[in-house]
């Protein structure tokens, strides 16, 4: 049976956007214009309607310590100012593990409390978690709360973690080893949005998992 998303079983879309330092400038600029840009997308899918929402945003800051925003806390994202939206590349260093520990404590609770016991189980869409980094990690090792994600499961089908590596010209370029470790699926910097949107459409579907490793 096919998931997909609607407004009785709306689908979670987790964003954890690299806020250190060295985003500053251009790089927290362009993850704030990505971010608007896909939630803006995101809001014109389904019937009018600000209560009508296809989906629920969380958003994760993350620098030396990872901080949920409370505007976007399973908020309907028909319900979020998308002009409210801004990564400014204050955070200090680069601690991807605390961001995927952060994510991995709501993720948990939200399938449990949530996704289980819904009487749409079947059909309800899988949470996507999407991943933004400039730098290298510079604290404990985030692969186990990756693991850890992505063995949250409907019914065998697991939760998808998409990474993207982001870096401009002339700057250091990111950890990719360690992204693809993380990273059920790499995003292409150049194509994020368009990524992003097809994986949203796709991420849940009978065989989705099959598609992300091939990707």
């Amino acid at each position: 049976m096919e998931r997909k998303a609607k407004q009785t079983r709306p689908q979670l879309v987790c964003v954890l956007a690299d806020n250190s330092g060295s985003m500053s400038g251009s790089k927290a600029q362009a993850a704030t214009n990505g971010i608007r840009e896909m939630l803006l997308r995101c809001q014109t899918s389904g019937p009018r309607g600000p209560e009508r929402s296809y989906f629920r945003l969380v958003l994760i800051r993350f620098g030396s310590a990872a901080e949920l925003d409370p505007r976007c806390n399973l908020t309907p994202v028909r319900q979020i100012d998308a002009d409210s939206i801004e990564i400014r590349g204050d955070g200090g260093e680069t601690n991807i593990t605390a961001a995927l520990a952060l994510a991995y404590e709501g993720l948990e609770r939200y399938m449990r409390e949530v996704v289980q016991p819904h009487p749409e189980r079947g059909q309800h869409p899988l949470p996507l978690v999407l991943l933004f980094s400039d730098g290298y990690n510079t604290a404990g090792d985030p692969k186990p709360f990756a693991r850890r994600i992505k063995e949250l499961n409907i019914d065998g089908e697991s939760v998808t973690i998409a990474c993207a590596g982001v870096s401009t010209e002339g700057s250091e370029q990111p950890d990719e080893a360690l992204l693809r470790e993380i990273a059920s699926r790499m995003l292409r910097t150049h194509r994020q949005c368009s990524d992003v949107e097809r994986l949203l459409a796709e991420v849940g579907s009978s065989g989705h998992r099959q598609r992300a490793r091939s990707g």
